[in-house]
């Protein structure tokens, strides 16, 4: 089975929960900077794009079940795990893209 599928299903198990959960506002900006932090951290150490998203979509999914064990304070939002994984997938290739081993650098001459 691969790791997208796996993924669909976790999002539309949490998809019950996503009541009146808007996409916009501080809460999903906050999601989409976690993601793409977690996803270039992890790019950058392993020069491996797909595991900084996987790092992202997991530390997502792992809030999002904290969140649904404990609704008396949080709510769970599949919309906030969407964001997250956007994040890190748009952290992770940007940072492969642009930092990649042996690119970024610098010559000086005399």
């Amino acid at each position: 089975m691969k790791l997208s599928h796996i993924f669909a299903a976790l999002v539309l198990t949490l998809a019950s929960s996503a009541h009146a959960d808007e996409w916009t506002g501080r809460d999903k900006n906050l999601h989409f900077v976690g993601g793409a932090a977690i996803g270039t951290a992890v790019t950058m150490a392993t020069d491996k794009p797909l595991y900084g998203v996987a790092a992202g979509a997991a530390v997502g999914l792992a809030k999002e079940l904290y969140d649904a064990r404990n609704r008396a304070t949080h709510t769970p939002s599949t919309k906030d795990l969407v964001v997250t994984v956007l994040g890190a997938a748009v952290g992770s290739y940007t940072t492969h893209i642009v930092i990649r081993k042996n690119f970024l650098g610098f010559q000086t001459n005399f």
